[in-house]
């Protein structure tokens, strides 16, 4: 039997508020990090008990404090896990890179959901209202109720703008353009909008299903083939398609939102050059009218055509690539939560973002970069070295790549630079 939120559920997820969890993330202002939850939190390593007594009797600013911080968190440890699914990919485990493709999409909608003050953990599952009151939801498992809430959260007249605010293009929200060509217009919900770009929500479950094939069955019986050529052509795409302060995903993704509003309308956006004009000239350089009409760059980009794949098997490409959409929304989400609370992320967790690096073989002790963007650098190069590696057999690229290969899957970078800017 399928599951479903039950109309219990569906009423507590409307009293969803990021602005609690804002509240609760500013206590970083006077905080060091770390540790991300107080030393004297009584749930220190952030799992509520598993009692259903226990866990009711949690209070208000406990839950709180544990739902916040599982906003960046789950994000960061997303980003790891695609970043694992690229090693699967360049050694020929597609299967493999299937599965942790879609632990990196879980990850990534639970981080949207902390981020907006509903905490998922197991079969325990639960809301903090504006005023601070825990709601308790129905027993459903993680990976049931992450992709059931998330779809009933994104229904509601606010989460557009919770979610697609944080994307950023030429130095503003992917919204400002969209306010200049609908002025005084609401946007229908980010679910829909989540649709048009290639994303039903819906495909989590889907996604989950194809991870349970490749984690359970031989997949001998199931072969998944990709080329080296394929996958270097697939990873490049994505690393540009990530790079700090891109434009190329986020003019196509602003492009799909102005379409799908006009047509919302009853017109195409060719109509709306009056509206095109009044765009700011930084936004002008990168998304010409021309862009927006088809004329120039009809299609969309492959970042998008891999992700709206619906052939079954699902590709890894394409699982990998819904990953990194939901991804990039979490992080963006979670890093304006930080900056709504009055917190300066790159200064305030300036230790631990340091110590995250060495950690993971992301720079030598005591040689952070300037700032975390600089972690393009050494991406960039890796692509262009990697560029002229031979791709016929998977043994004599691999072998090619050398270091190369384990900076094409070091994921975390983006968490970093998306998070700690």
């Amino acid at each position: 039997m399928t599951a479903q939120l039950n109309a219990t559920d569906k009423a507590i997820l409307a009293l969803a508020d990021p602005n609690v969890v804002i509240n609760a993330l500013s206590r970083f202002r006077t905080q060091a990090c770390p540790p991300w939850l107080p030393a004297t939190h009584p749930y220190p390593d952030g799992a509520p008990p598993k009692g259903e007594a226990a866990f009711a009797a949690v209070s208000g600013a406990d839950m709180l404090e544990i739902i916040a911080v599982r906003g960046p968190l789950h994000a960061i440890d997303g980003w790891s896990y695609l970043g694992r699914a690229f090693s699967s990919l360049l050694s020929g485990q597609a299967h493999a890179a299937r599965h942790l493709s879609y632990y990196a999409e879980l990850r990534a909608a639970l981080s949207i959901l902390a981020s907006s003050g509903i905490g998922v953990f197991n079969r325990r599952n639960a809301v903090v209202d504006a005023s601070g009151v825990v709601h308790i939801m129905s027993t459903q498992t993680t990976h049931d109720m992450a992709w059931l809430a998330l779809a009933e959260w994104s229904v509601s007249s606010t989460s557009l703008e919770w979610l697609a605010k944080p994307i950023q293009i030429a130095g503003a929200s992917l919204l400002d353009p969209f306010r200049e060509f609908f002025p005084g217009e609401t946007s229908t919900a980010a679910g829909e909008l989540m649709a048009e770009w290639g994303f039903d929500l819906q495909q989590g479950t889907t996604d989950r299903d194809q991870r349970n094939w490749s984690s359970y069955q031989p997949t001998a019986l199931g072969p998944i083939l990709t080329t080296p050529a394929q996958d270097f052509a697939f990873l490049k795409m994505f690393w540009n398609a990530c790079r700090p302060n891109g434009v190329e995903l986020e003019r196509h993704l602003l492009r799909i939102l102005l379409e799908r509003e006009a047509r919302s309308h009853g017109s195409e956006l060719y109509e709306y050059s009056h509206s095109y004009a009044r765009l700011q000239e930084s936004a002008k350089a990168v998304v010409s009218f021309d862009f927006l009409k088809r004329i120039d760059d009809p299609i969309d980009h492959e970042f998008l055509v891999q992700l709206a794949s619906r052939s079954l098997p699902a590709p890894p490409y394409a699982m990998m690539c819904r990953a990194g959409l939901l991804l990039k929304l979490a992080t963006g989400m979670a890093e304006a939560n930080l900056r709504a609370a009055g917190i300066q992320p790159v200064d305030h967790f300036n230790n631990w973002w340091q110590e995250f690096g060495v950690h993971h073989g992301l720079w030598p002790p005591g040689l952070p970069p300037l700032t975390t963007a600089d972690l393009w650098e050494d991406i960039n190069v890796a692509l262009e070295e990697s560029a002229a590696a031979p791709t016929d057999y998977r043994h004599e690229w691999v072998s090619t790549l050398a270091g190369n290969a384990m900076r094409m899957c070091e994921t975390e970078r983006v968490a970093l630079w998306g998070l700690f800017q």
